[in-house]
């Protein structure tokens, strides 16, 4: 799922083409498998390949240096040269190659990637004008690049180099020990850096050598020569001897390139001119591959052998892969022509295969060539064994091949299986798509005799009971409870089940079955069975228990010895069931059959007591029925880790250093993607899962590659689980990753602290401001008091002020009115004096004028006016005499007057003179105080 770097190939997609495409020769045969440069991105033309340990395949290629881990393959480009001849994988995994006057290593880094170091500088001053290297090997520490003209002993970053004076055909190394050897002077083992004569007589003197490998027995050695077929040699005995020389013909004709010895004893040669084959040791062939029947190509420039024993082959164009496949439980036969399989049977050896496009046949012992047998075009439903005859239910009618007759029973349409009548076995029944078919034998022959009147449906099985009931299942109504006249040409009673339930389950009855001669009734959930004492259907407890999954079971099929095949949506499944014990032998997931099975129409046919026939697609299955175990090579191989990148946001990335199952990742990057190899290729499709412990418990679905993407992981600590799983439901070995995602920057201590401090000074500033809201509350309610008493305090003022402005303005006002008084007074005396003459004597006139004058100018009266005039207007007086000392009281008492806003009228009586008085006194004032011409005399006093 990684986004940043598609696979170039995935195996499974490439398997599964390549099984499915290829024809198995015979039940021993290997599936091929090809790579073409579309699928592993490189040139076409591939000239060595070497498996390291650690199942990685190195090829070298026109292009360069290409890998393979078993999932992704990956062209690493030489800086030096672009042909890579040589490859090999050394020690430390480094991977050593050369080509033309170029040779140095491959090293991985702490990420996974390839770094090449060249080391033809350390000992280009020896090579030969046109140096070219074809051959690498490696003896513990050393590297050994050999050419035609010499061997480079690669030590301790120096080399050490031996030129026999000769033509060097071939170099390897067996058990630790050098082999060379050199035209037309024989094979040599290198000791100290010495050639010592190995084998220095005979033909393989004379002839090209192309491989030399150990044999399966003590001091036995195996020759391949290019044109002169195959030797042994015993090194004890110093004997040499052509081996196998019935195959001698072909292999000098088509020209031995490379050869190596697998742990089974075969010879795998590859050829120049016809592909590769196996010889075992009895001389047998194992396997011949060429063009004709799935190879690229039939020239073999290299040959490896995997870890377990896999054979890789690098072709003048393309790659090859033979898995190694012992004997197992499963074999599968896939081949174009034969199309949908529905049914087979085996008699007298040969194979009948059923087919949508009619019956084929083959020999049981080769299965390699499949004979249509004529007549028998369209499709067929059924093929039954009967009396060692072959019963053929076609589209068209039913068959019967008895030997090499071939005739027609009946024309009846849609023929589908047989059932013999338990009461009378020359009787026959066969179910259609419309009506009952009644067979007879007589005189030895089988015979077409009648249908069964008063029933027509579409029948797929039939099965007698016990009691000679027969039960009929619908195609598509369900389930029909028959009871047949005595004669057999009729249906006499007919109950259907098709729409009943079973108790309240909603378990509809679908089709029925034999099991040790009782009905069995699938419904797809449970199995029932009749009970004939209440004529009754009821629920097969007993059998339900033992089955597990397999009570789901949609068909049953007897596979004799009182073993049966189930069919469900689980896989198929075979079981003993003998009187009371129900015991599995073997079930096969339906994943092992990679959904080939036909829907609706799965069928598994019991042919021998040892093997069993699973109809397929475009094909057939069989099974071993008595390999109880599968041959698994699975469990123990683990996934390796090639790739760990970790993405932020922005999709910037760095890699991750494989060196350790534990990856820190900073929060910024938390997105993590995993690519990883599992090597362990066998021709299966492989599938691979994870889970993360600590995010979520559970496997993941299935993934057909194991890229796997982790986005957006919360901080936390975890542990990555990865896993294969095979179509047998093996599962590989787990691989762990200890993963911890750090906390985000502001979920650190640091950062913690920091919050710590700032929610401290928070709070310290809140306290802070709260004191001071509280203090400036505290001060504003001081203030609004303060307000308050100020205001009562003025109102109170005010109010007084008003008090004495209203007491001195009605002084004023006495002291006006007494002084008018007197001054009328005043007047009416003169007047009077005027008159009366000296009638009104002057003593007395006079003492009444002076008594009215005393008080109209009374000191007493100012007093007073003085007196209420302070406490209203306090230091008015005062500040006035002070800014101007030159006023005389007559002056104050007038800006006193003038204060309380007294016209000059009224001012008059007060200062007992006239109005003119007053205004002159007012003029005097102005000028005293040195007010402007404009103003106004009575403001300047109020506003003071």
């Amino acid at each position: 799922m990684i986004r940043l770097k598609r696979p170039l190939s995935l195996v499974y997609s490439l398997i599964y083409l390549a099984v499915f495409s290829c024809h198995l020769v015979t039940l021993s045969a290997q599936s091929i498998v090809a790579f073409a440069k579309q699928d592993y991105g490189a040139a076409s033309q591939n000239w060595s390949v070497q498996c390291d340990e650690f199942d990685y395949v190195y090829f070298g290629n026109s292009s360069g240096l290409l890998e393979f881990d078993g999932i992704t393959w990956q062209l690493h480009e030489s800086p030096k040269i672009s042909i890579i001849r040589a490859v090999a994988v050394g020690h430390n995994k480094k991977v050593y190659t050369g080509g033309y006057r170029e040779l140095g290593y491959w090293h991985r880094d702490s990420i996974g990637e390839m770094h090449y170091q060249s080391l033809t500088d350390k000992v280009e001053s020896n090579f030969e004008t046109n140096e070219e290297f074809w051959n690498i090997f490696t003896v513990g520490k050393k590297a050994i690049f050999h050419s035609f003209n010499a061997l480079y002993i690669y030590e301790n970053d120096r080399f050490s180099i031996v030129k026999p004076g000769g033509f060097i055909s071939f170099a390897t190394e067996i058990e630790g020990h050098v082999y060379v050897t050199i035209l037309n002077k024989g094979v040599f083992k290198l000791e100290n850096n010495q050639l010592i004569p190995f084998i220095s007589k005979g033909v393989v003197k004379e002839r090209y050598i192309r491989f030399i490998a150990a044999g399966n027995r003590p001091y036995q050695y195996i020759i391949g020569t290019e044109s002169d077929g195959l030797y042994s040699y015993n090194s004890q005995k110093q004997t040499l001897e052509a081996i196998y020389p019935n195959h001698k013909s072909f292999l000098s004709t088509n020209q031995i390139n490379h050869g190596i010895i697998n742990k089974h004893g075969d010879i795998i040669i590859g050829t120049i001119l016809n592909g590769v084959i196996a010889i075992g040791s009895d001389g047998a062939i194992k396997y011949h591959y060429n063009k004709e029947n799935g190879l690229q190509s039939n020239t073999v420039l290299g040959i490896s052998q995997d870890i377990h024993n896999n054979v890789w082959l690098a072709l003048d164009a393309g790659i090859e892969f033979i898995p190694d496949q012992p004997e197992g439980p499963l074999k599968f036969y896939f081949e174009e022509q034969l199309g949908a399989v529905y049914s087979a049977a085996l008699i007298d050896n040969e194979l009948f295969i059923g087919t949508n496009q009619g019956l084929y046949k083959t020999n049981w012992y080769q299965l390699t060539e499949f004979k249509f047998v004529e007549g028998t075009q369209g499709q067929i439903w059924d093929c039954t064994t009967i009396d060692n005859q072959l019963f053929v239910g076609h589209n068209s009618g039913t068959f019967l091949i008895n030997g090499e007759r071939f005739s027609q029973l009946s024309d009846k349409t849609g023929a589908y299986c047989l059932t013999q009548h338990p009461y009378q076995k020359n009787v026959l029944v066969q179910g259609t798509y419309n009506d009952l078919t009644v067979y007879r034998k007589r005189n030895n022959y089988w015979e077409y005799s009648n249908t069964l009147k008063g029933f027509s449906n579409l029948i797929r099985f039939v099965e007698f009971d016990h009691l000679g009931n027969l039960w009929a299942s619908h195609v598509y109504k369900g389930l029909y409870k028959l009871r047949l006249s005595e004669d057999l040409s009729a249906v006499e009673s007919i109950k259907h089940y098709g729409d009943n339930t079973i108790a309240n389950n909603g378990s509809s009855l679908k089709k029925a079955f034999k099991i040790e001669n009782r009905i069995v009734i699938t419904s797809g959930q449970n199995l029932y069975t009749y009970d004939d004492l209440k004529d009754s259907i009821v629920l097969y407890e007993s059998l339900n228990n033992a089955l597990g999954e397999y009570k789901k079971a949609k068909r049953i099929i007897s596979a004799g010895n009182h073993q049966y095949w189930f069919i469900a949506e689980a896989g198929i499944a075979i079981y003993r069931i003998d009187d009371d014990s129900i015991k599995k032998i073997k079930s096969y997931p339906k994943s092992v059959f990679r959904g080939q099975m036909i829907p609706t129409h799965e069928n598994v046919v019991q042919l021998n007591d040892s093997s069993a026939f699973v109809c397929l697609e475009n094909g057939f299955a069989l099974i071993n029925t008595n390999a109880t175990k599968h041959i698994n090579n699975f469990d123990h191989n683990t996934l390796k880790l090639r790739e760990a990148i970790a993405l932020d946001n922005r999709m910037n990335q760095k890699k991750i250093s494989l060196d350790k199952n534990q990856i820190n990742l900073p929060y910024r990057f938390n997105n993590l993607n995993l690519r990883y190899s599992f090597p362990l290729i066998n021709g299966e499709p492989i599938y691979f899962q994870y889970k993360v412990d600590g995010l979520y418990e559970k496997w993941s679905p299935l993934f057909d590659k194991p890229i796997f993407e982790l986005s957006r992981l919360p901080a936390g600590d975890y542990i990555i689980s990865v896993r294969a799983i095979n179509n047998w439901l093996h599962t590989s070995d787990e691989h762990h990753i200890t993963l911890r995602v750090d906390a985000p920057w502001y979920q650190t201590w640091p950062a913690i602290i920091i919050y710590i401090l700032i929610t401290i000074s928070l709070f310290l500033i809140s306290r802070m401001i709260t004191s001071r809201k509280i203090k400036l509350k505290e001060k504003r309610k001081r203030d609004e008091k303060e307000k308050e008493l100020i205001q009562l305090r003025n109102e109170k003022l005010s109010s007084e002020l008003s008090f004495k402005s209203q007491k001195l303005a009605s002084s004023a006002m006495g002291i006006i009115r007494k002084n008018e008084f007197l001054l009328t007074l005043k007047s009416k005396l003169k007047k009077q004096k005027e008159a009366l003459g000296t009638r009104y004597p002057d003593k007395y006139y006079q003492d009444i004028i002076t008594k009215i004058d005393d008080n109209i100018s009374g000191q007493d009266d100012w007093q007073v006016f003085e007196a209420n005039f302070e406490q209203a207007h306090e230091t008015f007086l005062k500040s006035l005499k002070n800014d101007y000392p030159n006023l005389t009281p007559s002056d104050l008492r007038l800006c006193a007057y003038l204060r309380i806003n007294l016209s000059s009228k009224e001012i008059a009586p007060l200062l007992g003179i006239t109005v003119r008085g007053v205004e002159n006194h007012r003029y005097r004032l102005r000028k005293k105080l040195d007010l402007a011409p404009d103003a106004n005399l009575t403001d300047f006093i109020i506003n003071r």
